[in-house]
C-alpha cells in the first residue's frame, strides 16, 4: 500500500462507484484525511459510512473547490459523466477546468485525473498505445474527456501544475453498473447479448486494480503531464468474461448479435428511435390533469412495441458494437515501468469477489450451500 498515512487528500466524484473505492481504501486502509466533494447527498448514502469528511458542492463552483482543498496535497478528479454534449461538456471539460485552477490556487502537490480508454475510440488499433492519436467520434461522453485532457495540456503548459493522467478501459467489480450489475440483471433475465459470439478482445480493469494505479499515480515522481493506459493485463475474449457471470446464475450459453448484419442493425435503429420518442414524451409531455392519462398511455405503449419487437433484449449502439467486437491487444508497458504498476487481483479472484459481493446484495440468489 502506497504511504498515504495523515495527507489530506480530495477525491472529487467520491460518491460515485470508482471514486467511492478510492475513498475507502484512503481511509480505511490507508487512513488519510480523505474530503469528499458531494453534490447530491441522495447519492452519499453509500459513501456516508467512511471516516470522511463531506463538504458540499460540485465542480463548476470555485467557491466550493477552494474549500475542499484547503490544505490538501494531492486530488483525485473522479467526476465524469455521459448524457447530452451540453451537460458532458459542462461537467468533464468545464469543470476539469475549475478544478484545475483552484488545486494550482491551493497548492496541491499532485492531481490525478481520471480519464477514459474512450478518448481512443471505440475500436483502437492494434497494440494501442498512450501515443495512440485521440479520436473524436461524435460520442459526448468520449469527446468531453478528450476535451478536458486537452484543457489539462493547455492549463500546465501555462502553469505549473502536476497532473497525472489515467486511461481506465472497462472497470469491473463490486458497484460497477455498466460492466457488472447491469450485465449481471440482464443475463439473469434473459436479455443479454454477446457481440460477435463474443470473439472480441476484452482488455477489462478490476475496480481495485484501477485504484491501485490511482494511488501510485498520486505520489510517482518524473511522471508529471504523462498519460496511463491502465487494464487487468489479462486479455480474454468478451465471451469468457460474461460467461463467468453466465455461471454465477447456472447458465452454460449466451444468445449473440452481429456487429454487422443488416438484420441486427436495421433493428437496433428501429429500438432506438423508438428509444428516443419514449424519451421525448417523458420529456415533454405534461405530468397533470388532464394529460396525465394520455402520458402514460403512451409511454405504456411505447414500451408493449418495444417489449413485442424485441423481447427485452438489449439493443447495442454502435459504438458498443465496435467495442465488443474489436480484436487485438492494448500496450500498457508504459504503467508498469513508470508507475510500478502491477495488477495484483487476477480476473479469477476478481470474479470470486464479485460473486460473493452480488450474492451478498441479493443481486444474485444466494445459493443453498452457502448463505449470504
Amino acid at each position: 500500500m502506497v504511504d498515504y498515512r495523515a495527507k489530506s487528500i480530495l477525491v472529487t466524484g467520491g460518491t460515485g462507484f470508482i471514486g467511492g473505492r478510492l475513498a475507502e481504501r484512503l481511509a480505511f486502509e490507508a487512513q488519510a484525511d480523505v474530503r469528499l466533494l458531494v453534490r447530491d447527498w441522495r447519492h452519499a448514502v453509500w459513501a456516508s459510512r467512511l471516516p470522511a469528511r463531506f463538504l458540499e458542492g460540485d465542480i463548476t463552483d470555485p467557491d466550493a473547490l477552494a474549500k475542499a482543498m484547503d490544505g490538501c496535497e494531492v486530488v483525485f478528479h473522479c467526476v465524469g459523466v455521459g448524457g447530452d454534449p451540453e451537460t458532458c461538456r459542462r461537467i468533464n471539460r468545464d469543470g476539469t477546468l475549475r478544478v484545475l485552477e483552484a488545486a494550482r490556487a491551493a497548492g496541491v502537490r499532485r492531481l490525478v485525473y481520471l480519464s477514459s480508454v474512450a478518448v481512443h475510440g471505440p475500436k483502437p488499433p492494434e497494440n494501442a498505445d498512450e501515443k495512440t492519436p485521440l479520436v473524436r467520434t461524435g460520442n459526448a461522453y468520449a469527446d468531453s474527456k478528450i476535451d478536458a485532457e486537452e484543457v489539462i495540456a493547455a492549463f500546465t503548459a501555462a502553469h505549473p501544475q502536476s497532473v497525472v493522467i489515467l486511461r481506465p478501459t472497462f472497470v469491473w467489480g463490486p458497484r460497477s453498473s455498466y460492466f457488472t450489475i447491469g450485465p449481471v440483471q440482464q443475463i439473469v433475465a434473459g436479455t443479454w447479448r454477446l457481440v460477435d459470439q463474443g470473439l472480441g478482445t476484452c482488455h477489462a480493469v478490476y475496480v481495485d486494480n484501477l485504484v491501485d494505479a490511482m494511488l501510485l499515480a498520486g505520489v510517482a515522481s518524473g511522471v508529471d503531464g504523462a498519460a496511463f493506459l491502465i487494464t487487468d493485463d489479462q486479455p480474454c475474449s468478451w465471451a469468457e468474461f460474461f460467461l463467468a457471470y453466465a455461471r454465477m446464475v447456472g447458465k452454460t450459453a449466451l444468445p449473440s448479435v452481429s456487429a454487422t448484419g443488416l438484420k441486427d442493425r436495421a433493428a437496433r435503429r428501429l429500438e432506438h428511435s423508438l428509444g428516443q420518442l419514449q424519451d421525448f414524451l417523458e420529456q415533454h409531455l405534461p405530468r397533470f390533469e388532464p394529460a396525465r392519462f394520455s402520458f402514460r398511455a403512451t409511454r405504456f405503449l411505447l414500451r408493449r412495441v418495444r417489449r413485442v419487437l424485441f423481447g427485452g433484449s438489449v439493443q447495442f449502439s454502435d459504438w458498443d458494437l465496435l467495442k465488443y467486437s474489436r480484436r487485438g491487444g492494448l500496450n500498457t508497458s508504459k504503467a508498469k515501468e513508470q508507475l510500478g504498476y502491477i495488477p495484483r487481483i487476477s480476473r479469477t479472484e476478481g470474479m470470486r469477489l464479485t460473486e460473493s459481493w452480488l450474492r451478498a446484495q441479493r443481486i444474485i440468489p444466494c445459493e443453498p450451500s452457502k448463505p449470504c
